[in-house]
Order: structure tokens, then C-alpha cells, then sequence
């Protein structure tokens, strides 16, 4: 099978492969923190939770992924507050995938860290903004649990004689924490976390737009400097672009990603997974949820490989878009207001991703020699 399109003057023949890598699972929508710079303070949708029926249908259908290789419990949601969370996880380890999980920690019992470093969890991201006694408006506000989490881990590891789970945090930078990141990445390498991911805020509200740091109101260079130091002694370290560039690179399809949603609807990335208002260096903006299709309807095999998947991953691994984001037009263009199309015919639009700016990263994990990063 192969599909062929229009491309300006040419004609493009694609041959649509079962090449899906990683497979990122939002089992639950819901969440038992109420976190100021969540997307889900201006979400339009609705919350709920992955039926265990369905996610099993999902796996038996991920049988015609011959590559694929990572299951990743993540999303917008907290993964350990759904019901069947402890039986979700066994499951894909014991159908021979590597298991990913982004949690807030909270939930985290030690005996569910020892059920989970015993099946063999194969890496787990933290979240966690500040240095513990330090109060800020935004961010997450679990920095102790998240500290005895990790501290249990190690030595529950330790006692299994176990290597796994990578231990990772992810810390959004603003304009209250930039000062401490260094010391938060030195309390990290001494609690022997492998991987730190630093992103930038994407604000939700207008109330957040102060707090940037890439609208160059400050000068990042020896903060970043004093952090490139500090990678590489047991710790890698992945830091964000301070300042806007025009190199775009989107890490859900470089990857060869998908996500799914609680609902069973299919994504191409956590960006467009749910509905709710981004700023653009303070430009309002309407992310529209785009799914390729539902998981419960169809088989994950015929949604990847579909016309209409197949040919905006092609659009997105060439990055054939425009970009919105430093248009001269962009004070004046009705595409900007939302996601849903951009002025190339594109549907849905990448045009203003910060995501592919390297501004805001993924937590997509990196595989280096056997363990994920």
C-alpha cells in the first residue's frame, strides 16, 4: 500500500510502515494536585479514565509494532491515580516492553515503589520546581515526597540488586527558580538521579506571562554555562533554548511516537492532546485537540498508517509549515488564533509549537546504551 499527494509542483509517493517506536499511554485524566501552571486550569475537555478493557485492546493491537519498544504512562493526568494502575504496569512488562512512567510522586507508597522496581520499572520522571523550603506561586508543590520517593527508590534498588529503574526530574523554569537550578541539579547528582530535563514555562493564563525567561528579560548565560558544567558527572542534563531560534525539531516524531488518551483517541504528541489556551510570547492561543482516530473503534495498526497520519508526519519530520511564531503577519492573521489549520492548507498547525522551537521540551526519554534517559 502507498499513498500519493499534491505536494506544490510534485508528487509524493509515501509507503505508510508499522515503524511506531514509542507509545505514550494517558491512562487517566484526572490528577490529586492542583498545580498553578497545569494545562488543565484552561482545559475545555472533559476528565476520565482509560477502561481496562480498553487499554488491553490497545496492546493486543500493538502486536504489529515489530519496533515498538517503550510503553510510557504519562500525559496530562497523574498515571498513579487510576484504579488498575498497578495492573496496567505489570502487564506491559510482562508482555516485553520497556516501561516509562511521569508522576508527581505523591501517591507513591513504599510498597508500590517495590512493586514497581520489582517487575522492572525502566525509568521514572519526577516533577519537582523548587528546592525544598523554598515556597513558589507556580510550580509543583511535592519537592520533599518527590526527594523520599527517590530516596526509597535508591535503596530499595540497592537491596533488590537491581539498576533499573533511571530515576529523572523535570523542572520548569521561570523567572522564581532560574537562580537555583544549579543547586537543584547538585542535590540531584547527589541523590544519584541520572537525568534532569529543564524546560521553560508555557504560560496558561496571563498572570504567567511575566515569568518567562525567553523573552530575553534575562540574560541566561551564566546560569546555562554553570549547568553545562555540572553535566556529565553521572548526570545528563537537557536544557532548553533561552532565546527564540529558527532550527525546528519536534521530539514526539523524531522519536516515532504516538499517545493516546484516556478516551482511546490517537495523537501525535502531548501538545495537541487536549484542549486548552497557550500564550505565545503574549499572544492568547487555542490549542484544539486533533486525534487521528480511536483506538476503540479501529485497530492502532490502520490509525497509524492511515492517509491522513501518514501524511502529517511526513509534513512534520520535514518541518513543511510555516512559522508563525516571527511572521511579520502575526498581529493580523486569523490562523493564529488557534491550532486548527495554518495558512499552507496544514491541519492541525505546528506553526507556533514551542515544543519545536526547543523552548518547551518533551519528556520523551532518550535511549542510551540499554537504559532510557
Amino acid at each position: 500500500m502507498a499513498y500519493s499527494f499534491n505536494f506544490w509542483n510534485a508528487k509524493v509517493t509515501i509507503e505508510p510502515k508499522p515503524d511506531l517506536k514509542y507509545l505514550f499511554l494517558e491512562i487517566t485524566g484526572r490528577c490529586n494536585l492542583n498545580c498553578p501552571m497545569c494545562f488543565k486550569k484552561s482545559f475545555r475537555d472533559t476528565e476520565g479514565e482509560m477502561p481496562f478493557a480498553l487499554y488491553e485492546k490497545i496492546m493486543e493491537d500493538c502486536r504489529a509494532f515489530p519496533e515498538l519498544e517503550l510503553i510510557y504512562l504519562g500525559g496530562i493526568g497523574e498515571p498513579t491515580f487510576h484504579p488498575d494502575f498497578e495492573a496496567i504496569a505489570k502487564d506491559i512488562k510482562s508482555r516485553g516492553y520497556a516501561l516509562g512512567l511521569s508522576t508527581n510522586g505523591t501517591l507513591l507508597t513504599d510498597e508500590m515503589i517495590g512493586f514497581l522496581v520489582g517487575i522492572g520499572l525502566d525509568v521514572v520522571y519526577f516533577s519537582m520546581d523548587t528546592l525544598p523550603g523554598n515556597p513558589m506561586s507556580l510550580g509543583h508543590a511535592s519537592s520533599e515526597k518527590v526527594l523520599e520517593v527517590i530516596r526509597k527508590i535508591s535503596e530499595i534498588k540497592k537491596a533488590m540488586k537491581r539498576d533499573a529503574p533511571s530515576v529523572g526530574i523535570e523542572v520548569v523554569a521561570t523567572k522564581e527558580n532560574y537562580k537555583d537550578l544549579p543547586e537543584m541539579v547538585r542535590l540531584f547528582t547527589r541523590l544519584g538521579v541520572q537525568s534532569v530535563i529543564i524546560s521553560n514555562l508555557l504560560p496558561v493564563d496571563e498572570s504567567q506571562l511575566d515569568y518567562i525567561l525567553y523573552d530575553e528579560s534575562v540574560d541566561m548565560t551564566k546560569i546555562e554555562n554553570k549547568l553545562h558544567a555540572l553535566s556529565g558527572r553521572g548526570l545528563a542534563i537537557r536544557l532548553p533554548a533561552f532565546r527564540f531560534k529558527t532550527e525546528r525539531r519536534c521530539d514526539f516524531d523524531e522519536s516515532i511516537s504516538a499517545v493516546i488518551r484516556y478516551d482511546g483517541c490517537v495523537f501525535p504528541c502531548y501538545r495537541l492532546l487536549h484542549s486548552y489556551d497557550e500564550y505565545i510570547f503574549g499572544r492568547k492561543k487555542k490549542v484544539e485537540a486533533h486525534s487521528f482516530g480511536n483506538a476503540g473503534d479501529s485497530s492502532l495498526h490502520d490509525i497509524w498508517t492511515s492517509r491522513e497520519y501518514t501524511w502529517f508526519r511526513f509534513i512534520m519530520k520535514n518541518y513543511v509549515y510555516p512559522s508563525c511564531t516571527d511572521c511579520s503577519l502575526r498581529d493580523a492573521c486569523d490562523f493564529v488564533l488557534s491550532t486548527e489549520q495554518d495558512c499552507w492548507g496544514n491541519s492541525p498547525s505546528c506553526g507556533d509549537c514551542l515544543w519545536a522551537r526547543n523552548l518547551i521540551l518533551c519528556p520523551v526519554p532518550k535511549k542510551a546504551a540499554s537504559r532510557y534517559l
